[in-house]
């Protein structure tokens, strides 16, 4: 925004500047060609006062010698004409007065009128200027004294007084920006400024942020108001929210406590119970963030230390002795692989993840279904292998995408969220989740974690 207001301004104080200057460079080369025409005007009254009586008496010696004199000294070529143009002395031979500009100072002056002033004396012009005075006696026109000046000293003042007056605009350009549109710049910008500091603040999680209105134009005062109720609407719906959750989480502890109770008398029975009495343990860890993440329920002790690692491995193993049973009741086949021990971050919800997975391998794969923990350099690796149709190359790529599913199973039951938590729940602790197809068909899901280093196996 700053950028395009300069882009703006700039040019506009650049176009002012110039319109500014331009009469002021005009002046300078219509008064520079002034004084050299009106300096040289005395000398061609001089001469013509000098020719009036050779003119008469046509003895022209003097006159011819103070026209060589007067070139030497100021380069400046001399002659006089009679009333019909004839030139009868010179300074230096070879004088055409049929030359445009001599021709129209001679049709002037012979006619007892003053030529007109020559044009401004601009660097890029040539030639000479020419100044004529009439030789008049009793009212009467003899001829005329005419002065070839040369101008190149005067194009020379000029153009130093034009570098002069650039470089003085230069500075003033500079000076106006850095002074006066810069300062203006910064106190337009403000409000907005502002408003953008807030908006980072508000993703940062301080939604009591708020922003001034006083003083500011009608336009920017109704967006600060605006921005003022978004931000209070945000920080309502995040109180009621944790209203919400602290709520939700005290009244589902009390069912989930007696239901734990009920299925540990028939845990002994089968393992699909032990299976369900470990769904309670993980809905209890679940509502136990739940009451943290409303500020809640802070567990006593719990001063922000780290955690132990958790055993990917034998996290995974634990979880996999209910699901034998869940696949065993099905008629499927699920074989358990390689379980390399590694320690991961212990917020990772090993649960979770391999629930989805496994279900999803049941429901949309075949069996059998293989599960492994690997490690692969700094990671450990969780994989689910099923020997389904597997997927393609374009399709691999959208795994893990919100609501996405792929063509072959669109008419099955789900909605397309459980990779995308999968995913989430990887990232949260630093990892990343990988599709492929393996040699043989179907395909495997890895889901790719940090390894703890100091992890003691």
């Amino acid at each position: 925004m700053r950028r395009r207001l300069l882009q703006s301004l700039v040019p506009m104080v650049v176009a002012l500047a110039i319109i500014a200057v331009i009469p002021l460079a005009n002046f300078i080369a219509t008064t520079t060609s002034r004084t050299l025409f009106l300096s040289r005007s005395n000398d061609a009254d001089w001469f013509a006062t000098m020719a009036e009586s050779p003119l008469q008496t046509g003895d022209i010696t003097n006159l011819r010698e103070l026209a060589v004199r007067y070139q030497e000294l100021y380069d400046t070529r001399v002659f006089v004409v009679d009333v019909d143009s004839k030139v009868i002395a010179t300074s230096e031979s070879g004088v055409d007065v049929t030359e445009p500009d001599i021709a129209t100072a001679l049709h002037s002056t012979l006619a007892g009128r003053l030529p007109a002033e020559p044009p401004a004396l601009w660097p890029w012009r040539t030639g000479e200027m020419v100044v004529s005075r009439p030789v008049v006696n009793n009212g009467s026109v003899l001829g005329a004294a005419v002065l070839r000046v040369p101008t190149d000293k005067g194009r020379e003042q000029v153009q130093r007084y034009l570098l002069l007056l650039l470089g003085g605009l230069l500075i003033s350009i500079g000076a106006i920006i850095i002074g006066i549109v810069r300062p203006i710049t910064r106190w337009v910008l403000r409000p907005l400024q502002d408003l953008d500091n807030a908006t980072h603040q508000i993703t940062r999680g301080a939604l009591d942020t708020r922003v001034s209105t006083d003083g500011r134009a009608p336009e920017l005062r109704r967006l600060g108001d605006s921005f003022n109720s978004m931000a209070l609407s945000l920080h309502q719906a995040r109180q009621r929210e944790r209203e919400f959750v602290a709520d939700a989480s005290h009244q589902l502890r009390t069912p989930l406590t007696s239901a734990r109770i009920h299925i540990e008398g028939l845990s002994r029975l089968s393992p699909t119970a032990r299976f369900a009495l470990s769904d309670i343990d993980r809905l209890g860890r679940i509502v136990q963030r739940l009451s943290r993440l409303a500020g809640s329920d802070r567990p006593s002790g719990e001063d922000g230390a780290s955690e132990e690692p958790l055993d990917l491995a034998q996290a995974v193993k634990e979880r996999l002795v209910g699901w034998k049973a869940v696949y065993a009741a099905d008629d499927l086949e699920l074989i358990i692989g390689e379980m390399v021990p590694g320690g991961v971050a212990p917020e990772l919800e090993v649960d979770d993840i391999l629930d989805v997975l496994l279900d999803n391998a049941s429901k949309y794969g075949a069996p059998p279904v293989e599960v492994s923990v690997t490690r692969d350099g700094t990671e450990v690796v969780m994989s689910v292998r099923d020997h389904g149709l597997g997927l393609g190359s374009r399709d691999l790529k959208k795994v893990g995408e919100r609501f996405w599913r792929s063509a072959h199973h669109r008419e099955m039951p789900g909605t397309g969220l459980g990779l995308a938590i999968v995913r989430s729940e990887a990232a949260r602790v630093g990892g990343r989740v990988v599709a492929r197809p393996p040699i043989g068909g179907g395909l495997v899901i890895e889901v790719r974690v940090p390894l703890i280093d100091d992890y003691d196996v």
